[in-house]
């Protein structure tokens, strides 16, 4: 290129990078003309990679068809594009081994760091540096950022424990680690404060909508239906919201039902779900700091931010909305 304009290679890098040192006019029209005629596209991932690192960022989630995955994710994608980075999105389906290619697909191309949503620590044969959100190992050493599920649960369940509900089910999924066990605690400490008994109370399901379904009406078909669900995911609230519905139930009149979560489809609307609504976008700002202080500015071994849920107060615990909200000193979804 710099042949064909006349110049040399670096001045052609000037024109390119807008400096650092000026280029005339006549000797810009030049290179710009050169430019054109051969066709030229940059190659932002190249000029990064000269600098060590691109502007790349990786993130691994389970599944973005799962709504709070789905909004996790975006959160991410737009703290990522306000600093500057481009992030690519890997869909492990809870496999480590997926996670694992992945994991080393992305650290090819020399990203900033990779974010991972599922607590699982992927072989890690390279340097890549790697932040844990939502969901981090124990005892892992590495930075994350999480959020406080054991108490958005008691939270959510000591509510409907003051509206009187005292059958109290709680609709879990298959896990029983990481943020899955906060929110199945959080039940079982509101429930045995208040000296309520869980025994019998707890309903295991898949996150796929379509199982959670059949299990949620397992119950709410049989001879002890209970006065009230809470469900960990605000997904699995919205199939017991259906299921009820379908079966001649009205909520909250004959079942109140909360989640977990705070996902729009949950909050918005007519009939706003009772719900600890996460801070997604506060979690995206503080992975990207933890990322920064802990491999870029020498800060050392990673840090463990834990961020607290709010409760949303919504129709579905048999509030009416806006009135108890203001009398409970809480969110109000809608």
């Amino acid at each position: 290129m710099g042949r064909l304009a006349g110049t040399s290679t670096a001045v052609v890098s000037y024109v390119l990078n807008g400096g650092p040192r000026p280029v005339s006019d006549k000797t810009r029209i030049k290179v710009e003309e050169a430019i054109r005629m051969l066709g030229y596209r940059r190659n932002p991932l190249a000029g990064a990679l000269s600098g060590g690192r691109s502007n790349l960022i990786g993130l691994l989630v389970p599944d973005t068809a799962n709504a709070f995955f789905g909004e996790l994710s975006r959160c991410i994608e737009a703290e990522g594009r306000r600093r500057g980075l481009l992030t690519l999105l890997g869909n492990t389906g809870y496999h480590s081994s997926l996670g694992d290619d992945y994991g080393k697909a992305f650290s090819e191309l020399r990203p900033r760091g990779i974010f991972v949503t599922t607590g699982e620590e992927p072989r890690q044969e390279d340097e890549t540096p790697r932040v844990y959100v939502q969901w981090a190992s124990p005892d892992s050493t590495s930075p994350s950022v999480t959020f406080n599920d054991l108490q958005g649960a008691a939270l959510v369940v000591e509510h409907l424990i003051r509206h009187g509900y005292e059958d109290i089910v709680c609709v879990a999924g298959e896990l029983e680690a990481g943020p899955a066990k906060g929110r199945e605690g959080g039940w079982r400490q509101a429930m045995r404060s208040a000296g309520l008994p869980t025994e019998g109370r707890l309903i295991r399901s898949s996150f796929d909508r379509v199982e959670a379904e059949r299990a949620v009406r397992q119950v709410l078909e049989s001879g002890n239906r209970p006065r009230a669900i809470y469900a960990t995911t605000d997904e699995q609230a919205l199939v017991t919201i259906r299921t009820a519905t379908n079966l001649g139930l009205r909520v909250p009149d004959d079942l109140a039902v909360v989640g977990f979560d705070g996902i729009r489809e949950a909050r918005l609307g007519s009939f706003p779900l009772t719900t600890i609504s996460l801070p997604f976008e506060q979690l995206a700002v503080r992975a990207f700091d933890a990322l920064d202080e802990t491999f870029y500015e020498g800060g050392g071994s990673g840090a463990s931010v834990v961020l607290d849920g709010t409760l949303s107060i919504g129709v579905t615990c048999g509030c009416e909305q806006g009135s108890d909200a203001s009398r409970l000193g809480v969110a109000t979804g809608g």
